[in-house]
C-alpha cells in the first residue's frame, strides 16, 4: 500500500489515511485535551508532513510509530505556542487590572472633590439673599431661560440678568472666602 501512496494512487492516499487518522487522533487529543479543536489540525498537518517524505521513509519501525513521532513534535510544539500566548494574556491582563485599579483610585478621588464641591456650593447658596438664591436656582438648577424667569417672577428681563449676576458674584466671593477655596481651583 505504502508504494502506491508514493506513485499517487488516490485510493490508496485514502485508504492510508483513514487508516491511521483516528489513532493519530487519539494521540493529539490526549496531548492536546479532550475536545481540542486544534486536534483535527495536528493530524492534518502529520499527513502533509509525512506524504512527501514516505519514499524516504525505512521501515525499521511500523510506519504508525513513524507518523506518531511526527504528530506528538507537533502537539509539543503547539503547546508551546499557547504557553507563550496565555503567558503574554497573562501579563496584559496584569497591566490591564492595574490601569483599572489607578482609574478607579482616580475616579473615587475626582467623585469625593466632586461630593465636597457639592456640599459646599450648597452651604453657600444658604447665605444669600431669598432673592438670589431664588433666582439662581430658577436659571442654574432648572434651567429656565430668561424670558421664563422674567414672566415667572414678574420682573423685567434686564433686572433678571443684572440680579444672576450679582447674585453669580456673591456667590463667587462666598466660595473664594470659604475655608476650603481650594476646592474651587480647576482640576
Amino acid at each position: 500500500m505504502v508504494e502506491k501512496v508514493i506513485a499517487g494512487d488516490p485510493e490508496a492516499e485514502g485508504t492510508f489515511f483513514r487508516m491511521y487518522q483516528p489513532r493519530l487522533l487519539r494521540t493529539s487529543m490526549y496531548f492536546l485535551g479532550g475536545h481540542d479543536s486544534e486536534a483535527e489540525d495536528i493530524v492534518q498537518d502529520t499527513f502533509l508532513i509525512a506524504m512527501p517524505k514516505l519514499k524516504d521513509y525505512v521501515f525499521r519501525a511500523p510506519i504508525y510509530a513513524w507518523l506518531r513521532q511526527i504528530c506528538l513534535r507537533l502537539c509539543y510544539a503547539r503547546l508551546r505556542t499557547r504557553n507563550r500566548v496565555l503567558v503574554s494574556l497573562e501579563e496584559d491582563l496584569e497591566v490591564y487590572m492595574g490601569r483599572m485599579a489607578v482609574d478607579r483610585v482616580q475616579n473615587e478621588d475626582l467623585e469625593t472633590q466632586k461630593q465636597q464641591k457639592l456640599a459646599l456650593l450648597r452651604d453657600l447658596k444658604q447665605r444669600l439673599s431669598p432673592d438670589s438664591l431664588r433666582i439662581l436656582e430658577l436659571r442654574d438648577v432648572q434651567g429656565m431661560c430668561y424670558i421664563l424667569i422674567s414672566k415667572t417672577l414678574g420682573i423685567p428681563m434686564g433686572t433678571v440678568m443684572s440680579r444672576l449676576a450679582r447674585a453669580r458674584d456673591q456667590l463667587r466671593k462666598l466660595a473664594m472666602a470659604a475655608p476650603e477655596p481650594r476646592l474651587f481651583q480647576p482640576l
